[in-house]
């Protein structure tokens, strides 16, 4: 049974009141509002924004047929475990991608490796790791993975999200038909969920999630095992 506040606790709170109190609560107000300033204008893609990238560097697929971005043989390589329909997932392509694209992507330092996870086989994110793959067939695997993200709220809740995404085809400029075709026809299906299966066999439990030369990390510890990992590897 709980107990009831204690007199020395109340006492505590009404003691007399410091002078700098206000001044404390003024700087502690600008700070949240710095801070609501920052996420806000994340969110909304101020970092990262929401524009098409282009990739200066190697792309293609991997051996199990995972996308990559980067030299192959780099001293570093980032696996990403990522959900279509994760939030989190796609702060990360809007705001963090980018940079990380950019300064050790594009750099050579790194290879970075899509690996889908649909958590809980979810329907719509299945069918998005599909489109973003019939979009590969065209060699437009990245740009149609950043529209998907960028797009999340427009198709994360949609019974059926195919005709979305043959829009999303159309404004990448890939071949149509061939797209439609492709996710009709289920051909990267079976992929996907082997995936899921690959995904959960290396213990992976939550999205974004990343593997850094064999250590998995959450998205904020990512840019430490990075420098990490270079440096293990004398760069």
């Amino acid at each position: 049974m709980s107990q009831p506040q204690s007199r020395r606790g109340r006492r505590v709170a009404e003691r007399k009141r410091n002078p700098l109190i206000p001044f404390y609560w003024a700087i502690g107000a600008l700070v949240v509002l710095g801070a609501a300033f920052l996420i806000t204008f994340a969110v909304r893609g101020g970092f990262g924004g929401g524009e098409v990238p282009t990739i200066n560097a190697q792309t293609g697929q991997t051996p199990e047929g995972f996308w990559f971005k980067g030299d192959p043989e780099a001293a570093v390589t980032v696996v990403e475990y990522a959900d279509y329909r994760c939030p989190a997932c796609a702060f990360f392509d809007r705001n963090m991608s980018p940079i990380i694209t950019r300064d050790y992507v594009e750099t050579g330092k790194i290879q970075m490796i899509f690996h889908e996870f649909p958590l809980n086989n979810n329907a719509q994110a299945i069918a998005a790791g599909e489109a973003a793959r019939c979009a590969g067939e065209q060699g437009q695997f990245w740009e149609m993975n950043h529209l998907l993200m960028t797009n999340q709220g427009q198709w994360a809740q949609l019974n059926n999200v195919n005709n979305v995404f043959s829009g999303y085809a159309g404004q990448l400029g890939v071949d149509r038909a061939a797209f439609d075709s492709c996710m009709s026809a289920g051909t990267h299906n079976a992929a996907i969920l082997a995936a899921v299966e690959s995904a959960v066999a290396r213990g992976v439990t939550g999205t974004p999630s990343f593997d850094v030369n064999g250590q998995l990390v959450d998205m904020n510890g990512l840019p430490g095992a990075i420098e990490a990992a270079l440096r293990t590897a004398g760069q």
